[in-house]
């Protein structure tokens, strides 16, 4: 089986990937990849995926503030609403540019956005004291490099390896309680930091066959974010620093053709999402603010304390005439929450088709349909002094879709 027979099967296969890795656990959005390096000639590669998750919390209670208000809301003199959705859509953007330095050496410079939250919980209920609204955005800047020698009569190695310059950034607004003299108000977090990370693996191919397994690292990376926590005390801010690290990751990709013009494939994916538990912002002024925070004193904190995320897909693609192809996939990805969020598993129905209309262009459409478990959370024994609450939520549906245009020089 040539490998020219199923190679429009295995573009459609990558597409299918971002449609629905978009949705993955933890903030995971879209990482790094050396995909675009097993293609042939030079290739500008460029994605747009938009994500449309429907999760909606039900039958919230529980908060101490909203017991202590009796029940009705000071910003509006009504009783709290006890349900919203919270989940933002969202758009999930891919630019790769891979080109043949040799006959065995290719390098492929590429931007991913690996990180990404949007909720707004809104003010009409007691999560308005935990947040309401929250923003992580990433910038990743990566090069990534193959670099191949032969193995065997048909087979080749692949060594693999990357570095990528990153981005981030964090927001949330939440309610702050009226205390004292001090009103109810809305108190504001803005940090960003930049790091650098890597990558590193190596793959086999048979490519008369389409057969290929690759295995890759992705490292941790460390960040110092830096900012400023606005409206403890109304319209005044103070500086802040707290450490966080996104975590580590191993990926498996197999592929090989079954037949003429059928492909099959999949992939196993660990991340390390149980290191990231607890994000600390201490006061970095080197003053005392509001005559309660001292320098180094923790001013407010993030309790996630995920578990580790585990990721599972498998396909299969068809290629039908020289111009088109298709696959559909099936993912499951365990949820990361353990009962303080909404992340539960999640399982992702894809569908993508490959249109080859020149020799030098493609354009792939892809979509995904999937379903977000139900389950409970209740997050008032990490977030005290009565902001915490509980609640439940049903069975949700997310759904992707996905374009793609190529163009090889």
């Amino acid at each position: 089986m040539d490998l020219r027979h199923v190679k429009l099967v295995g573009a459609a296969t990558v597409l299918l990937g971002g449609a629905v890795n978009a949705q993955a656990g933890g903030f995971e959005r879209n990482l790094q990849d050396f995909d675009i390096l097993f293609e042939q000639g030079n290739v500008v590669d460029t994605t747009a995926t938009y994500v449309m998750p429907q999760r909606k919390l039900r039958n919230i209670h529980g908060s101490g503030i909203g017991a202590a208000t009796g029940g009705i809301n000071p910003l509006t003199g009504n009783p709290y609403s006890t349900s919203v959705k919270e989940a933002q859509n969202y758009w999930v953007p891919k630019l790769s540019a891979k080109f043949d330095l040799t006959d065995d050496l290719a390098c492929a410079a590429q931007y991913r956005q690996p990180w990404g939250v949007h909720t707004d919980a809104g003010m009409d209920t007691v999560r308005m004291y935990v947040a309401i609204e929250q923003k992580i955005a990433s910038h990743d800047y990566g090069l990534n490099c193959s670099y191949r020698f032969a193995a065997g009569e048909k087979g080749y190695f692949r060594i693999l390896g990357g570095v990528s310059y990153q981005e981030i950034r964090g927001e949330q607004t939440r309610l702050l309680p009226a205390s004292n003299s001090l009103p109810f108000r809305v108190g504001t977090l803005d940090v960003e930091d930049n790091s650098i990370g890597w990558r590193i693996g190596a793959a086999y191919e048979i490519p008369e066959y389409a057969l290929r397994a690759s295995l890759v690292y992705h490292s941790k990376l460390n960040y110092e974010l830096e900012g400023n926590v606005g409206n403890i005390i109304p319209n005044t801010s103070v500086g802040v620093v707290g450490d966080v690290t996104t975590p580590q990751a191993v990926e498996f990709k197999f592929q090989t053709g079954i037949a003429p013009d059928w492909l099959a494939f999949g992939s196993v994916k660990w991340t390390n999402w149980s290191s990231v538990e607890r994000i600390s912002f201490v006061n970095s002024t080197g003053m005392v603010y509001a005559g309660i925070f001292a320098p180094g004193q923790e001013i407010m904190a993030l309790n996630l304390f995920f578990r580790d995320g585990w990721t599972v897909s498998g396909g299969i693609g068809h290629k039908f005439d020289d111009q088109w192809s298709a696959a559909a996939t099936l993912t499951w990805d365990r949820g990361t929450s353990t009962g303080l969020s909404v992340q539960t598993d999640t399982w992702m129905l894809g569908l993508g088709t490959n249109y080859k209309p020149a020799e030098q262009f493609e354009i792939r459409l892809a979509g995904a349909l999937g379903w977000l478990q139900s389950g409970k959370f209740d997050d008032r024994s990490v977030n005290l002094s009565g902001t915490g609450s509980a609640g439940d939520f049903g069975d949700d549906i997310v759904t992707a879709l996905s374009l793609t245009g190529k163009i090889k020089f």
